[in-house]
């Protein structure tokens, strides 16, 4: 019993001092003596809970992947209101909450050794299915209620996904601090537009394609 509150305790501290390491000293700057050593813990301590860097990164995914799950119950459960939860999702979707839940900089250095690493591609896939699994069921709810009006629920999440995603990496890069606020009013009307007006069918998809 005692073995398992004391895993309990020091994973969540190891991953989280993971995630900031990370941050500062990129991926491969990560060692178990940094992370260690920034929450004063002994290395063999960390290798203990987790047998090598590989398994650190599988289960940093996995930390990631709650870390979203927890803005998206606490959207859920901050509107009832399907009209008020509508426009809470959009918010959402481009807040400074959502951009900050994790670093692009740790978020780019999972994808890059996603390319070498079966193990991480897989979880962040299973990350990707996550949000579009709750994007689903949030646009399923927001059709029956007649908020929205798509033809096919689980393109226009992809759709949603790709923009969101899309607006992360582009506003980093080209994005000026000052213009955010209305960057970001921008591409929730361009949602909007998507979900409001959507006429997506599988010949548009072929069409678009072919064009």
């Amino acid at each position: 019993m005692t073995g398992r509150l004391n895993a309990e305790t020091q994973k969540p501290k190891i991953l989280e001092s993971f995630y900031y390491t990370i941050l500062e000293e990129g991926f491969e700057g990560a060692s178990i003596a940094k992370i260690a050593k920034r929450i004063n813990m002994k290395p063999t301590l960390i290798l203990h809970y987790f047998r090598n860097k590989e398994a650190l990164t599988v289960s940093g995914v996995d930390y990631v992947i709650e870390r979203y799950t927890k803005l998206f119950v606490k959207s859920r459960l901050k509107n009832s209101d399907p009209e008020k939860r509508f426009n809470a999702l959009l918010k959402l979707l481009w807040s400074k909450e959502y951009y900050e839940t994790v670093h692009i900089a740790v978020a780019l250095s999972g994808i890059a050794i996603s390319f070498r690493n079966p193990r991480i591609k897989k979880k962040i896939q299973d990350l990707y299915l996550l949000f579009k699994t709750y994007l689903m069921e949030e646009l399923g709810s927001f059709q029956a209620e007649g908020i929205i009006c798509v033809q096919d629920i689980e393109k226009t999440a992809e759709v949603l996904m790709t923009m969101v995603e899309g607006s992360r990496h582009f506003r980093h890069f080209y994005v000026k601090s000052k213009d955010l606020v209305q960057y970001n009013q921008h591409m929730m009307m361009a949602a909007l537009s998507v979900l409001r007006q959507n006429k997506l069918t599988g010949s548009n998809f072929e069409n678009t394609k072919a064009n």
